[in-house]
């Protein structure tokens, strides 16, 4: 006579759900991307995606965070720049530029935080509205960054601020193009994570089942 076994066998599947990520861990990803972005494109001359994480901590995430998130990029990122790049300048003249740089990404930040708060809905119209603010907050920052730029430097050399300005006018569509590039591509990317979350893979067991 067979001696009949009753066993059971947990399937075990995994499947992806959506999951939001707290603050401090989006910021975190801002600054990582932010970082990133910026090491690998530090031979472009403004191209770079600092400006457009700054407005996605302040359109986003908003509180302190529309300030800590440019400035851990840029204190993160700007030694390493310093390092393989180097500079002319004497650390002073690096030092009060750097304050320039540090306050116009905060300024983006705060600004363009201000200017989205109310539109942060996932639609086409969002992320053109987000890309299309990019471009006065871009000139803005560069007129303030050059205004910097020739207090610390530019008078050293002799130059006036309205050569500073004229030199500064190219690399401004540059940046301008650059913002036009970034907004877009990371707006729709952290806008997707901030109202949906990140895909994260789980396990799922159906219920146990009788051999």
């Amino acid at each position: 006579m067979g001696l009949r076994r009753a066993g059971r066998r947990r399937v075990v599947s995994l499947t992806v759900r959506l999951k939001k990520l707290p603050k401090p861990v989006f910021a975190a990803v801002l600054i990582a991307v932010g970082v990133a972005g910026r090491l690998l494109l530090a031979g472009a001359p403004n191209v770079e995606p600092v400006l457009v994480i700054s407005m996605l901590a302040g359109c986003l995430l908003g509180g302190l965070y529309a300030v800590v998130v440019p400035v851990a990029v840029m204190g993160i990122s700007d030694p390493i720049v310093d390092a393989v790049y180097g500079s002319s300048s004497s650390p002073l003249s690096l030092l009060g530029l750097a304050g320039f740089v540090y306050t116009g990404y905060v300024f983006v930040s705060i600004v363009g935080g201000f200017a989205m708060r109310r539109r942060i809905v996932w639609r086409t119209k969002t992320i053109a509205v987000f890309t299309a603010i990019s471009i006065p907050l871009t000139i803005a920052f560069d007129v303030w960054t050059a205004f910097g730029d020739w207090l610390f430097i530019g008078r050293e050399g002799g130059l006036t601020l309205l050569d500073v300005y004229g030199r500064q006018a190219s690399f401004t569509l540059i940046h301008i193009f650059s913002s036009l590039l970034f907004a877009p591509i990371l707006g729709a990317t952290f806008l997707a994570m901030h109202l949906h979350g990140v895909p994260v893979p789980m396990e799922t067991a159906p219920e146990p089942s009788e051999e």
